[in-house]
C-alpha cells in the first residue's frame, strides 16, 4: 500500500511538472561568447512600439526586464566610455486563438439510431514575449529567446504571468550562457 501511494505521488508530481503553461525557446548566434558580457541594459522603445499592450502592462514588463537585467550585470553602472555590453530589446505579440472539441453521442435501439454531434469552442488569448540580446558594439543579435502562454484577463494574474515569462526567458539565457 505504501509503495502504491509513493508511486501515485511521483506520478502526480511528474504530471504537474510537465503541465508548464509557458514554452521557452532560445537561439545563440554562431560566433557569440555569452560569457564575455558584463553589463546589460534595456534598449529604449519608441512610443507605439508595443501596439497591443496597454501602458500598465508595458510598465510591468519593462520593470520585470530591468530587474532581471540588473541581476545579470556583473558591473552595476557602466555609463563611462564603454557603455553597456548588451542592449536588451523586447517585443510582444498577442493572438486571439480558438480551441475546438467535438463530441459525438450515439443513441439507438434495434430499429432506430440517433446521433448528436456537439462542437465546443473555447476562445483564449495567447501572448508571445520575444527578447533579443544585442551586442552594443557590433549591433548584432547574439541571443534570441521567446516564450508563449495563455494570457489571463485578471490584471493580478497577468502581472504574475509577465514576471514568470520574463524570469523563464532570463533563466534560459543563464543556462545558455553556461554552455
Amino acid at each position: 500500500m505504501k509503495t502504491t501511494l509513493k508511486f501515485l505521488y511521483v506520478a502526480l508530481a511528474l504530471v504537474f511538472a510537465s503541465c508548464s503553461s509557458l514554452r521557452v525557446s532560445s537561439d545563440i548566434a554562431d560566433n557569440a561568447d555569452l560569457k564575455k558580457y558584463n553589463f546589460y541594459t534595456v534598449a529604449d522603445t519608441e512610443e507605439g512600439f508595443l501596439p497591443n499592450v496597454n501602458p500598465t502592462q508595458k510598465m510591468q514588463l519593462q520593470t520585470a526586464i530591468e530587474q532581471e537585467a540588473r541581476s545579470l550585470s556583473v558591473v552595476q553602472t557602466n555609463s563611462g566610455v564603454t557603455g553597456p555590453d548588451i542592449l536588451i530589446n523586447y517585443f510582444v505579440v498577442i493572438d486571439a486563438k480558438q480551441d475546438f472539441d467535438t463530441y459525438t453521442n450515439y443513441y439507438g435501439r434495434r430499429r432506430w439510431q440517433y446521433q448528436i454531434t456537439e462542437v465546443e469552442i473555447r476562445e483564449y488569448t495567447e501572448g508571445t514575449l520575444i527578447v533579443d540580446f544585442i551586442d552594443s558594439k557590433t549591433k548584432e543579435v547574439v541571443w534570441h529567446g521567446s516564450t508563449s502562454g495563455v494570457i489571463s484577463s485578471n490584471s493580478i494574474k497577468l502581472e504574475e504571468k509577465i514576471n514568470e515569462a520574463v524570469k523563464a526567458i532570463f533563466n534560459q539565457y543563464k543556462k545558455d550562457q553556461i554552455l
